[in-house]
């Protein structure tokens, strides 16, 4: 039995005794409502619907990390080494100086989350690079334990191991990593965990907070409005910050500048670690595919990289209201485009030619389109049929899937799912969360 037959064997079971998946659909959920796996208040949207992989998928998901991983620390040296190449990103002088300040460490990108379209033959395309304020674990951790324990996987457990992805102390080893670098030293440091936020911070930055302490370090949440430099050391209140774990996203830290000036300063002047640093910009824009696609702009990539851009890279680039071209290009054949701002994230802002009649889509285009958006190509969005349960009923329907790969320090670690029924899938629009398993046979 092949990893896509458990999968179909899921779906027979199902059908054949509904009412006890239904009842055991209604256990997860008061299991899922009472957890950490919280998204702005309210339990995160799931499906009771496992996805399998074997080692032959892991194989492949390190393979194309490390592969894409090193084209994009080329394009990040190349951007620190040429000034004449930043000028394709179009960035500001205030998020340049960032840009251009040395870390500390070796790794431009701590953390990041790659989100593909993995096909159930082994054939990907990338939709775009979470490398800023990277998110999704604690849901991941926790409905993978959640499911784990129900009945979705006890009828194949006597043949099979089934395993999850740690993502928390991994991460805390890939962190200290970093600051080991900068600090040159094997002391303890004390950690921050800082993003912007009006009322109580986020559950998955609590957990983190937690998995710090549980390893022995003090840990606190701060905004970064709220931080102070006194002469050598950044605090929040009265807690000395030697390393922050940055989950502000570099669009709102340039955004309220002038209210995190001392934030800044303390970077700037390696008065404090930052994991990670504002490198990981250059690869967190989507801008990036634009200029992977600049053969001209990259002529340092070797053939077989550009060859590994044409095949999973989709055809990307920046609107200009001065090529007329672009706009005639896209209102010709809009479902074979997608329009996205280049930098914002959850969604915000994407729109998908093929969800709007011909007359809305020329309309969104003429009045809407400028500078700060990119033409994409449509994926092909990998779909399967799933379960998809309310308290009463299960259906089978057919759902699109997006994989987000996680990348510590360069190095695969684990893996996020998404689906949905509409060609956008994600927090804002309907998204549901998936659990993850790497399985093996006994």
């Amino acid at each position: 039995m092949t990893y896509h037959d458990l999968f179909l064997q899921y779906k027979e079971d199902i059908l054949q005794q509904p009412e006890r998946y239904i009842s055991e659909y209604n256990h997860v959920l008061q299991r899922v409502k009472h957890s950490p796996a919280i998204y702005k208040g309210q339990p995160v949207k799931f499906l009771y619907q496992p996805f399998f992989f074997s080692d032959q998928d892991i194989k492949r998901f390190r393979e194309l990390v490390t592969t894409f991983g090193g084209i994009l620390e080329k394009v990040i040296q190349r951007y620190i080494m040429e000034p004449g190449f930043r000028k394709h990103f179009g960035f500001s002088r205030f998020l340049e100086e960032l840009i251009l300040k040395d870390p500390g460490y070796s790794h431009p990108f701590p953390m990041a989350r790659f989100d593909v379209f993995y096909h159930k033959d082994g054939s990907f395309q990338f939709c775009e690079l979470n490398a800023d304020g990277s998110s999704g674990m604690v849901e991941s951790r926790e409905l993978d334990q959640i499911i784990y324990d129900s009945l979705a996987l006890d009828r194949y457990k006597e043949d099979y191991d089934f395993h999850t992805f740690e993502l928390f102390d991994s991460w805390i080893d890939a962190l200290m990593d970093n600051y080991r670098q900068f600090s040159k030293t094997n002391k303890t440091p004390q950690v921050a965990i800082v993003d912007f936020f009006e009322d109580k911070p986020p559950s998955e930055f609590i957990e983190f907070q937690r998995a710090f302490e549980k390893r022995g370090y003090s840990a606190i949440i701060a905004d970064p409005r709220n931080l102070e430099l006194k002469e050598e050391h950044l605090y929040y209140k009265d807690f000395r910050i030697d390393c922050i774990y940055r989950r502000a996203v570099t669009w709102e830290v340039e955004e309220h500048q002038e209210q995190v000036q001392d934030f800044i300063t303390a970077y700037l002047q390696d008065k404090v670690c930052v994991v990670g640093s504002f490198r990981s910009q250059i690869i967190h824009n989507k801008i990036i595919f634009s200029v992977l696609h600049d053969e001209e702009a990259t002529d340092f990539l070797t053939p077989e990289e550009r060859g590994f851009i044409k095949a999973h890279i989709p055809y990307t680039v920046p609107f200009s209201s001065r090529e007329p071209r672009l706009l005639e290009m896209i209102l010709e054949d809009k479902d074979r485009y997608v329009l996205k701002p280049s930098d914002k994230y959850a969604c915000l802002g994407v729109s998908v030619g093929r969800d709007y009649l011909s007359e809305q889509w020329r309309r969104f285009a003429e009045e809407e389109l400028d500078e700060e958006y990119l033409i994409q190509e449509f994926c092909n969005v990998p779909s399967m049929e799933m379960a998809v349960f309310s308290k009463e009923q299960v259906k089978f329907e057919e759902c699109n899937y997006i994989t987000g790969l996680y990348v510590y320090n360069g190095q695969f670690q684990g893996i996020y799912h998404r689906a949905g029924r509409e060609n956008i899938i994600g927090s804002l629009v309907e998204g549901f969360s998936i659990p993850n398993y790497l399985v093996r046979k006994k």
